[in-house]
């Protein structure tokens, strides 16, 4: 009587692993896809308003703002890289590009202390127009973009080629990193 008890039990286990085993791999797949919608979620917020970006005006010589509807993502780094790359597509409506059309973002990461470091191939400097206002608006486009639009990031250092650079086109220093210029914007 005990070994009929004993082959039951164990039949009986082995029927539950069985059944466990073939539907596995749905009630798996099922987990993963939860996963994965949950980390989505998480991934993306809903933006809370418009994304700011900086471009030069022509009427007025200055900075001059272009709303956008651009999704927020948890990850400031890879929202700044949304917004970036926005800035270097350049403006739609009126405003002037402060980017050449070339240019392309190479990397972009902020550090624990707020600082977002943005590294921008040669094209950036290449193709750039030359001439002191213009670089200025060029720099301070990047700049007052990520940081009026992103909290936690301070300043913001221009790399070109991942390297360290004195200057975009020759006149406005970036060796240090930059905090938005209000003084800038109309």
């Amino acid at each position: 009587m005990k070994k009929t008890a004993t082959r039951i039990g164990v039949l009986g286990l082995l029927a539950a692993v069985i059944v466990f085993v073939g539907s596995g791999p749905a009630v798996l797949g099922q987990q993963r896809s939860a996963d994965r919608k949950a980390a989505s979620r998480e991934t993306m917020q809903e933006s809370d308003g418009p994304v700011y970006l900086y471009f030069a005006d022509p009427e007025t010589g200055y900075l001059s703002s272009e709303a956008r509807r651009i999704q927020r993502a948890a990850d400031p780094a890879v929202f700044c890289e949304k917004i970036t790359e926005a800035l270097i597509a350049g403006p739609k409506n009126d405003l002037m590009r402060t980017l050449p059309g070339q240019t392309a973002l190479r990397a972009l990461y902020i550090t624990d202390d707020g600082i977002a470091y943005v590294d921008f191939n040669g094209d950036v400097s290449e193709h750039h127009p030359r001439g002191v206002r213009s670089e200025l608006m060029s720099v301070y486009s990047i700049v007052n973009t990520l940081i009026l639009n992103t909290d936690g990031i301070r300043a913001v250092k221009i790399l070109v080629n991942g390297k360290e650079a004195d200057t975009l086109a020759g006149h406005v220093d970036i060796r240090l990193p930059l905090k938005a210029q209000m003084l800038l914007v109309r």
